[in-house]
């Protein structure tokens, strides 16, 4: 695994973007899954920057989401759908079609599952996520798959840990009660041609600590993972690498 440290938050996500637009260009086709959270939205701006200013074109490529939270759609309010569509996905030329969120207010959860799964393959050549953007939980987390989580497992429902619960009200106005979530599986991060997981500010310094002092991947630390996948890279700024 390529380990880079970057002087900013800054010069990580203008990293992160050059390579996903250097990709896009070579493969206008491109399937990509960037994490809805705080740690992508520099990512997004700069994307979207790239877009406005016509060194990106989105609209043969695809996009799916990693992960939501249970009981709501991409139109609840401070879903990461909403995330995702409010930062980025409305700001760019995406065709609707070839955009899959994960809608966790259906009763069948197991078809959405396979839908999403259905989706990644149909929307790539190489029946995979062609550029896959992770960032890493408090917990150690990668997308939903919580500590203890299968390290081969696919398109799930989870329960959340303790400290999920906890940090996930941050993305919202109230008090939201975080049941469970939807979540692509770490195969299929495994699997993905391109991942970088990228990690930032002092507050993932203890967890970065973690993932490093790893010498194999623990399921107890699921973003230790990332040391067994082909093809990925481990971005952080200085302040995380403290």
């Amino acid at each position: 695994m390529n380990i880079e440290i970057f002087d900013s938050y800054a010069d990580m996500c203008r990293r992160t973007a050059k390579e996903i637009l250097a990709d896009l260009k070579d493969n206008p086709r491109q399937l990509l899954c960037i994490a809805a959270g705080h740690t992508s939205l520099g990512l997004f701006r700069e994307l979207v920057q790239a877009y406005k200013e016509g060194r990106a074109d989105f609209s043969k490529a695809s996009f799916v989401a990693m992960d939501e939270w249970l009981y709501m759609s991409p139109d609840t309010k401070d879903s990461c759908g909403c995330f995702l569509m409010e930062h980025f996905l409305n700001h760019v030329n995406y065709h609707p079609q070839n955009v899959r969120l994960w809608d966790a207010s259906k009763k069948d959860m197991a078809t959405e599952c396979n839908e999403i799964e259905t989706f990644i393959k149909d929307h790539s050549c190489n029946r995979c996520i062609d550029f896959l953007i992770l960032g890493a939980g408090m917990n150690g987390h990668l997308a939903l798959n919580e500590p203890g989580s299968d390290l081969y497992g696919r398109a799930h429902v989870s329960s959340l840990d303790p400290i999920t619960q906890k940090v996930g009200q941050k993305y919202f106005e109230g008090d939201a009660v975080l049941q469970g979530g939807a979540t692509l599986g770490i195969q299929n991060f495994r699997e993905a041609k391109r991942c970088i997981l990228m990690i930032n500010d002092s507050h993932k310094a203890g967890i970065l600590y973690q993932i490093m002092q790893a010498n194999q991947s623990d399921p107890a630390i699921p973003a230790t993972a990332i040391l067994e996948f082909d093809n990925a890279s481990l971005y952080c700024d200085r302040t995380a690498a403290s």
